[in-house]
Protein backbone atom coordinates (compact mmCIF):
# COMPACT_ATOMS: atom_id res chain seq x y z
CA UNK A 1 0.00 0.00 0.00
CA UNK A 2 3.05 2.21 0.72
CA UNK A 3 4.06 1.46 -2.83
CA UNK A 4 1.12 2.51 -4.62
CA UNK A 5 0.50 5.25 -2.37
CA UNK A 6 -3.12 3.93 -2.31
CA UNK A 7 -3.10 4.85 1.20
CA UNK A 8 -1.73 8.10 3.40
CA UNK A 9 -1.03 8.98 7.12
CA UNK A 10 -2.04 11.81 8.95
CA UNK A 11 -1.01 12.59 12.71
CA UNK A 12 -3.80 9.96 13.92
CA UNK A 13 -5.09 7.83 10.98
CA UNK A 14 -4.07 6.08 8.06
CA UNK A 15 -6.12 7.10 5.17
CA UNK A 16 -6.99 5.92 1.82
CA UNK A 17 -5.70 8.40 -0.45
CA UNK A 18 -8.41 8.89 -2.37
CA UNK A 19 -10.19 10.52 0.01
CA UNK A 20 -8.03 13.25 0.37
CA UNK A 21 -10.23 16.13 -1.43
CA UNK A 22 -12.25 15.37 1.84
CA UNK A 23 -9.71 15.50 4.57
CA UNK A 24 -7.56 18.66 2.75
CA UNK A 25 -11.28 20.98 4.41
CA UNK A 26 -8.89 20.11 7.45
CA UNK A 27 -5.74 20.73 6.00
CA UNK A 28 -6.86 24.21 4.91
CA UNK A 29 -9.01 24.55 8.18
CA UNK A 30 -5.60 24.01 10.31
CA UNK A 31 -3.90 26.58 8.05
CA UNK A 32 -6.12 28.91 9.30
CA UNK A 33 -6.13 28.41 12.85
CA UNK A 34 -8.84 26.08 13.48
CA UNK A 35 -7.25 23.01 14.24
CA UNK A 36 -7.55 21.85 18.12
CA UNK A 37 -4.71 23.84 19.15
CA UNK A 38 -6.82 26.88 17.64
CA UNK A 39 -3.69 29.29 16.70
CA UNK A 40 -1.26 27.94 18.93
CA UNK A 41 0.19 24.99 16.05
CA UNK A 42 0.55 28.40 13.64
CA UNK A 43 1.95 30.76 16.62
CA UNK A 44 4.76 27.96 17.93
CA UNK A 45 5.89 27.00 14.07
CA UNK A 46 6.15 30.47 13.40
CA UNK A 47 8.37 31.09 16.41
CA UNK A 48 10.30 28.54 15.74
CA UNK A 49 11.26 29.53 12.00
CA UNK A 50 14.45 28.59 12.16
CA UNK A 51 13.58 24.94 12.76
CA UNK A 52 10.94 24.60 9.80
CA UNK A 53 12.90 26.37 7.34
CA UNK A 54 15.93 23.62 8.37
CA UNK A 55 13.59 20.80 8.45
CA UNK A 56 12.41 21.64 5.14
CA UNK A 57 15.58 22.61 3.24
CA UNK A 58 16.84 18.83 4.72
CA UNK A 59 14.19 17.14 3.06
CA UNK A 60 14.72 19.19 -0.20
CA UNK A 61 18.34 18.55 -0.54
CA UNK A 62 18.21 15.15 0.79
CA UNK A 63 15.33 13.40 0.26
CA UNK A 64 12.81 11.35 2.48
CA UNK A 65 14.61 10.94 5.99
CA UNK A 66 13.85 9.61 9.50
CA UNK A 67 13.21 11.88 13.00
CA UNK A 68 16.68 10.89 13.84
CA UNK A 69 18.16 12.92 10.74
CA UNK A 70 17.12 15.84 12.22
CA UNK A 71 18.87 18.71 14.74
CA UNK A 72 16.66 20.59 17.46
CA UNK A 73 17.30 24.06 16.28
CA UNK A 74 14.10 25.50 18.01
CA UNK A 75 14.20 29.04 19.75
CA UNK A 76 10.97 28.11 21.83
CA UNK A 77 10.09 24.57 23.10
CA UNK A 78 6.66 23.57 22.63
CA UNK A 79 4.83 23.53 26.01
CA UNK A 80 2.64 20.62 27.34
CA UNK A 81 1.85 18.81 30.38
CA UNK A 82 2.20 15.48 28.44
CA UNK A 83 4.73 13.32 26.95
CA UNK A 84 5.23 15.93 23.88
CA UNK A 85 6.66 18.84 26.03
CA UNK A 86 10.00 19.66 24.69
CA UNK A 87 10.02 17.13 21.67
CA UNK A 88 10.59 20.29 19.27
CA UNK A 89 11.69 18.06 16.34
CA UNK A 90 8.63 15.65 16.67
CA UNK A 91 6.67 18.34 17.44
CA UNK A 92 7.81 20.26 14.06
CA UNK A 93 7.43 17.14 12.12
CA UNK A 94 4.04 16.42 13.10
CA UNK A 95 2.74 19.94 12.84
CA UNK A 96 4.19 20.37 9.43
CA UNK A 97 2.07 17.00 8.25
CA UNK A 98 -0.57 18.70 9.97
CA UNK A 99 -0.56 21.81 7.97
CA UNK A 100 0.03 19.55 4.84
CA UNK A 101 3.55 20.65 4.09
CA UNK A 102 4.91 16.57 4.55
CA UNK A 103 3.74 13.30 4.53
CA UNK A 104 4.91 10.03 5.37
CA UNK A 105 6.79 8.68 2.74
CA UNK A 106 6.98 5.28 4.43
CA UNK A 107 8.33 3.38 7.44
CA UNK A 108 11.78 1.54 8.07
CA UNK A 109 11.78 -0.50 11.30
CA UNK A 110 8.44 0.80 12.24
CA UNK A 111 9.58 4.21 12.41
CA UNK A 112 8.48 7.24 10.29
CA UNK A 113 10.13 8.28 7.07
CA UNK A 114 9.31 11.81 6.78
CA UNK A 115 9.33 13.49 3.06
CA UNK A 116 8.15 16.68 1.59
CA UNK A 117 4.06 16.32 0.28
CA UNK A 118 4.62 17.57 -2.65
CA UNK A 119 6.77 14.97 -4.31
CA UNK A 120 5.00 11.84 -2.58
CA UNK A 121 0.87 13.10 -3.09
CA UNK A 122 -0.50 15.01 -6.07
CA UNK A 123 -1.98 18.53 -5.66
CA UNK A 124 -5.64 18.33 -5.03
CA UNK A 125 -8.42 20.17 -4.44
CA UNK A 126 -10.39 20.21 -1.44
CA UNK A 127 -14.12 19.61 -1.32
CA UNK A 128 -16.24 22.73 -0.32
CA UNK A 129 -17.65 22.37 3.24
CA UNK A 130 -21.13 21.68 2.86
CA UNK A 131 -19.96 18.75 0.31
CA UNK A 132 -17.50 17.21 2.73
CA UNK A 133 -19.81 17.34 6.07
CA UNK A 134 -22.63 15.76 3.89
CA UNK A 135 -20.16 13.17 2.32
CA UNK A 136 -18.93 12.47 5.82
CA UNK A 137 -22.00 12.09 7.61
CA UNK A 138 -22.89 9.73 4.88
CA UNK A 139 -19.57 7.79 5.38
CA UNK A 140 -20.28 7.83 9.06
CA UNK A 141 -23.86 6.22 8.86
CA UNK A 142 -22.44 3.70 6.51
CA UNK A 143 -19.99 2.65 9.48
CA UNK A 144 -21.56 2.61 12.33
CA UNK A 145 -24.88 0.98 10.99
CA UNK A 146 -26.98 3.09 13.40
CA UNK A 147 -25.86 6.30 15.80
CA UNK A 148 -27.10 9.32 17.11
CA UNK A 149 -25.39 12.76 15.76
CA UNK A 150 -23.36 12.64 18.85
CA UNK A 151 -22.09 8.80 17.91
CA UNK A 152 -21.60 9.61 14.02
CA UNK A 153 -19.50 13.05 14.77
CA UNK A 154 -17.00 10.59 17.28
CA UNK A 155 -17.09 8.04 14.41
CA UNK A 156 -15.49 10.50 11.47
CA UNK A 157 -12.03 12.28 11.68
CA UNK A 158 -12.42 12.49 15.80
CA UNK A 159 -15.39 15.50 15.66
CA UNK A 160 -14.73 16.90 12.21
CA UNK A 161 -16.94 17.29 9.23
CA UNK A 162 -20.08 15.55 10.50
CA UNK A 163 -23.09 18.02 11.32
CA UNK A 164 -26.60 18.83 12.31
CA UNK A 165 -27.11 19.65 9.01
CA UNK A 166 -25.90 17.67 6.66
CA UNK A 167 -27.76 15.14 8.56
CA UNK A 168 -30.77 16.80 8.01
CA UNK A 169 -30.33 17.26 4.81
CA UNK A 170 -29.70 13.64 4.24
CA UNK A 171 -32.40 12.56 5.80
CA UNK A 172 -34.92 15.12 3.99
CA UNK A 173 -33.53 12.93 0.57
CA UNK A 174 -34.69 9.94 2.34
CA UNK A 175 -30.64 8.56 2.05
CA UNK A 176 -31.13 8.63 5.63
CA UNK A 177 -33.88 7.90 7.77
CA UNK A 178 -34.48 7.97 11.93
CA UNK A 179 -35.08 4.73 13.98
CA UNK A 180 -35.63 3.86 17.21
CA UNK A 181 -33.66 2.35 19.59
CA UNK A 182 -35.81 0.59 22.48
CA UNK A 183 -35.22 2.82 26.14
CA UNK A 184 -33.48 5.49 24.37
CA UNK A 185 -35.66 8.81 23.57
CA UNK A 186 -32.61 10.76 21.26
CA UNK A 187 -33.04 9.91 17.74
CA UNK A 188 -31.22 7.92 15.78
CA UNK A 189 -30.44 7.55 11.90
CA UNK A 190 -29.42 4.73 9.58
CA UNK A 191 -29.34 5.01 5.41
CA UNK A 192 -32.26 3.66 4.60
CA UNK A 193 -30.44 1.32 1.96
CA UNK A 194 -29.22 -0.45 4.30
CA UNK A 195 -32.63 -0.40 6.13
CA UNK A 196 -34.02 -2.20 3.03
CA UNK A 197 -31.09 -4.66 2.67
CA UNK A 198 -31.59 -5.65 6.09
CA UNK A 199 -35.17 -7.36 5.66
CA UNK A 200 -33.55 -9.89 3.20
CA UNK A 201 -29.53 -10.10 4.13
CA UNK A 202 -28.81 -12.69 6.67
CA UNK A 203 -25.46 -11.00 6.91
CA UNK A 204 -22.03 -12.72 7.70
CA UNK A 205 -19.92 -13.58 10.34
CA UNK A 206 -16.25 -11.90 10.79
CA UNK A 207 -14.10 -10.71 13.51
CA UNK A 208 -13.81 -6.81 14.33
CA UNK A 209 -10.73 -4.88 15.14
CA UNK A 210 -11.01 -3.59 18.91
CA UNK A 211 -10.52 0.38 16.69
CA UNK A 212 -13.74 -0.87 14.35
CA UNK A 213 -15.86 1.84 14.47
CA UNK A 214 -18.73 -0.90 14.59
CA UNK A 215 -17.59 -1.06 18.73
CA UNK A 216 -15.12 1.75 19.17
CA UNK A 217 -17.32 3.74 21.34
CA UNK A 218 -17.73 0.87 24.24
CA UNK A 219 -21.28 2.31 25.70
CA UNK A 220 -22.63 2.32 22.29
CA UNK A 221 -21.66 -1.26 22.02
CA UNK A 222 -23.22 -2.19 25.34
CA UNK A 223 -26.05 -0.22 24.94
CA UNK A 224 -26.68 -1.99 20.85
CA UNK A 225 -25.56 -5.23 21.08
CA UNK A 226 -25.57 -5.86 25.49
CA UNK A 227 -21.57 -6.95 25.38
CA UNK A 228 -19.27 -5.27 27.64
CA UNK A 229 -16.13 -5.20 25.69
CA UNK A 230 -13.12 -3.65 26.45
CA UNK A 231 -9.39 -3.78 25.34
CA UNK A 232 -6.99 -5.20 27.71
CA UNK A 233 -3.65 -4.59 26.31
CA UNK A 234 -2.68 -2.40 29.33
CA UNK A 235 -4.16 -5.31 32.11
CA UNK A 236 -2.16 -7.35 33.69
CA UNK A 237 -2.76 -10.58 32.34
CA UNK A 238 -3.75 -12.27 35.47
CA UNK A 239 -6.44 -9.84 35.69
CA UNK A 240 -7.79 -10.57 31.66
CA UNK A 241 -11.02 -11.40 31.21
CA UNK A 242 -10.86 -11.48 27.59
CA UNK A 243 -7.51 -11.35 26.32
CA UNK A 244 -5.17 -9.07 24.98
CA UNK A 245 -5.87 -8.60 22.06
CA UNK A 246 -9.64 -10.12 21.85
CA UNK A 247 -11.68 -9.05 19.36
CA UNK A 248 -15.76 -9.52 19.10
CA UNK A 249 -17.21 -12.34 16.55
CA UNK A 250 -19.66 -10.14 14.96
CA UNK A 251 -22.59 -12.56 14.00
CA UNK A 252 -24.97 -11.77 11.81
CA UNK A 253 -26.20 -8.71 13.53
CA UNK A 254 -24.93 -10.04 16.93
CA UNK A 255 -22.00 -9.82 19.23
CA UNK A 256 -22.13 -13.54 20.28
CA UNK A 257 -18.14 -13.69 21.75
CA UNK A 258 -14.57 -12.76 21.54
CA UNK A 259 -11.73 -14.58 20.03
CA UNK A 260 -7.91 -13.26 21.14
CA UNK A 261 -5.60 -14.41 18.55
CA UNK A 262 -1.95 -14.40 18.24
CA UNK A 263 0.32 -14.57 15.27
CA UNK A 264 3.60 -17.16 15.48
CA UNK A 265 5.02 -15.37 11.90
CA UNK A 266 8.16 -17.77 12.16
CA UNK A 267 5.73 -20.95 11.89
CA UNK A 268 3.13 -19.54 10.20
CA UNK A 269 1.16 -20.24 12.77
CA UNK A 270 -2.24 -18.59 14.35
CA UNK A 271 -3.01 -19.23 17.54
CA UNK A 272 -6.38 -18.94 19.15
CA UNK A 273 -4.90 -17.88 23.14
CA UNK A 274 -8.59 -17.71 24.12
CA UNK A 275 -12.48 -18.20 23.02
CA UNK A 276 -15.63 -16.85 24.86
CA UNK A 277 -19.19 -16.59 24.05
CA UNK A 278 -21.84 -15.28 25.49
CA UNK A 279 -24.41 -16.73 27.12
CA UNK A 280 -27.19 -16.40 24.88
CA UNK A 281 -25.03 -17.16 21.75
CA UNK A 282 -25.96 -20.24 19.53
CA UNK A 283 -23.80 -23.12 19.82
CA UNK A 284 -25.31 -25.00 17.14
CA UNK A 285 -22.18 -26.31 14.07
CA UNK A 286 -23.29 -23.78 11.66
CA UNK A 287 -22.19 -20.86 14.20
CA UNK A 288 -19.14 -22.82 14.65
CA UNK A 289 -18.48 -23.59 11.65
CA UNK A 290 -19.16 -19.80 10.57
CA UNK A 291 -16.76 -18.66 13.67
CA UNK A 292 -14.06 -21.08 12.58
CA UNK A 293 -14.09 -19.93 8.84
CA UNK A 294 -13.74 -16.40 10.00
CA UNK A 295 -10.39 -16.79 12.25
CA UNK A 296 -9.38 -18.85 9.29
CA UNK A 297 -9.60 -15.56 7.28
CA UNK A 298 -7.79 -13.48 9.30
CA UNK A 299 -5.05 -16.36 9.30
CA UNK A 300 -4.90 -15.64 5.76
CA UNK A 301 -4.86 -12.34 5.99
CA UNK A 302 -1.81 -12.07 8.38
CA UNK A 303 -0.26 -15.28 6.24
CA UNK A 304 -0.53 -17.92 8.47
CA UNK A 305 -0.93 -21.37 6.99
CA UNK A 306 -2.16 -23.23 10.37
CA UNK A 307 -4.45 -22.11 13.02
CA UNK A 308 -4.25 -23.92 16.38
CA UNK A 309 -7.40 -23.87 19.31
CA UNK A 310 -6.98 -23.97 23.01
CA UNK A 311 -7.91 -27.21 24.36
CA UNK A 312 -11.01 -28.59 25.22
CA UNK A 313 -12.15 -26.17 22.96
CA UNK A 314 -15.55 -28.62 22.05
CA UNK A 315 -16.58 -27.56 25.01
CA UNK A 316 -17.60 -23.91 24.47
CA UNK A 317 -19.96 -24.82 22.15
CA UNK A 318 -21.86 -27.20 24.29
CA UNK A 319 -25.00 -25.54 25.78
CA UNK A 320 -24.85 -25.01 29.65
Amino acid sequence: MWTDRALYETVSLILPTEDRPLHEVRVRAERRGEGPYGGRVNVWVKKNDRLRRDILARLRREGPLPITAFEDRASHGWRSTGWTADRNVSQMLSFLLRLGHLSTGGRAGGKRVWTLRKDWLPAVRPLARGAAARHATERALRAVGVGTLKELRYTYAFGWFVTADALASLERDGVASRVDVEGYREPHFALSSALRKRASDPGRTTLLSPFDNLIIQRERTEKLFGMRYRMEIYVPPRLRVRGFWAMPILHRDRLIGTVDPKVDRERGRLEVITFRLERDAPRDRSTRRAIEAAVEDLAAFTGATEVTWPKGIASSYSRR
